[in-house]
């Protein structure tokens, strides 16, 4: 069944560049973009001409099993994780709790604009599935994996090894690739918590399987002299996990703030990703990343809210930090939308199938109001969603032609 809808596109074009194009028809076959074109010669279709649409946004690190801890204060990230997400992520135990909190996560992301979420959830295969099974139901499209942690961890979620990296494997070969819209990234959550056992698992089973791994590097001085302390045959955080098969181009490292010369040509050499999420490092305290240094140095990088040290799952928010929290080095609006765009697709992967409004794209959509739009040029607009994002109003997403909100 065809979906005609007239309206004005607001596209990425590079991290240089974005395009405005006005009133044009999207003409939508099932889950693609059949066309686009200037002229409808269809007498039946959607008026938007006063909306925008941008294509679905992508949210490259975020844990759902956190939704509900949001904004509870703490000085740094490993006090933060003790006091707070330890004990929050041990909710998820519940299945009742598993599927109220993915409930309410998804619906949130729909609301704020999110098509493509990469996520982790609590420590137990029961609340991955749950996390599954409702993105199945809603249709929403996610990268999910089950946070794995088997040492130097609480013991209400320290994992045996053998069982973690099963449970994991049973998880990938249940849901990987299950529908068009769902995938598994195996997620060590950090170094100090997994062992070497289970890091040369998942990486071995990984390369085998060309599957997704997600984990966090270098977010914090202290996590770092933990590693250090932990590790001390590696010269450094990033060689860690080169050692252990964990570098991959299909490995996405969230943070990466506090990275030398020789962890980044590692990165760049093993084709692996960096997941840049301004908000959760600012309220953290947790530093600033080297965005002029990580972008000469050819390394794709993507936007991302990790909540629950993220404040919001808006990615206009995360937009709007990426900016702010760059001292020197001026990202510009089309920069910031690129990475949380097209660029976040490149880095998935699957700048074939989501990222931009195209044809022959998944009608991945997001229809959106700006007040007096119809003042402003695409360099205006794009300040206008990231700067002052509390007066844009998203009317509805699609997910691969389906509205969901």
């Amino acid at each position: 069944m065809q979906k005609r809808i007239k309206t004005t596109i607001l596209n990425p074009v590079s991290p240089l560049e974005a395009e405005l194009l006005p009133d044009v028809f999207i003409t939508i076959s099932g889950e693609k973009i059949e066309s686009i074109s200037r002229v409808c010669n269809e007498k039946e279709f959607t008026d938007l001409s006063d909306h925008i649409c941008i294509p679905g946004l992508i949210d490259a690190h975020v844990h759902l099993s956190q939704f509900y801890a949001r904004g509870k204060h703490s000085p740094n990230l490993l006090h933060w994780l003790e006091k707070h997400i330890f004990p929050e992520e041990l909710k998820s135990k519940d299945p009742e709790y598993a599927r109220k909190i993915a409930e309410d996560f998804f619906s949130a992301s729909i609301k704020n604009g999110t098509t493509t979420s990469v996520i982790y959830t609590a420590p137990f295969k029961q609340a991955c599935d749950i996390a599954f099974e409702t993105a199945e139901k809603k249709g929403i499209r996610a990268i999910i994996g089950k946070t794995m942690m088997d040492c130097n961890s609480p013991e209400y979620l320290a994992e045996d090894t053998e069982t973690s990296f099963n449970e994991s494997m049973e998880l990938f070969e249940k849901w990987n690739k299950k529908t068009n819209l769902l995938e598994y990234a195996f997620s060590p959550r950090f170094a100090p918590v997994c062992s070497s056992k289970l890091m040369k698992l998942i990486g071995n089973f990984a390369k085998k399987n060309d599957a997704y791994i997600q984990t966090h590097l270098s977010e914090n001085k202290e996590e770092i002299k933990w590693v250090n302390d932990l590790f001390p045959e590696y010269r450094n955080y990033t060689e860690v996990y080169g050692k252990h098969d964990l570098l991959s181009p299909k490995t996405l490292l969230g943070h990466a703030i506090h990275l030398n010369d020789d962890e980044l040509s590692l990165i760049k050499n093993a084709g692996s990703k960096i997941v840049h999420c301004p908000d959760s490092n600012f309220f953290l305290k947790s530093g600033v990343l080297q965005f002029e240094k990580i972008k000469n140095a050819g390394i794709e990088f993507a936007l991302a809210s990790d909540v629950a040290a993220g404040t919001s799952l808006s990615m206009f928010n995360v937009m709007k930090m990426c900016c702010y929290r760059q001292d020197e080095y001026v990202v510009s609006p089309q920069e910031a939308f690129y990475y949380a765009t097209l660029g976040g697709a490149e880095v998935l992967g699957k700048e074939e199938i989501i990222g931009s409004v195209e044809e022959g794209k998944d009608a991945d959509l997001v229809f959106l109001k700006i007040p007096e739009q119809d003042k402003y040029n695409c360099s205006e607009l794009l300040s206008k969603l990231i700067y002052v994002n509390d007066e844009v109003e998203i009317i509805s997403t699609m997910v691969a032609g389906r509205k969901m909100f």
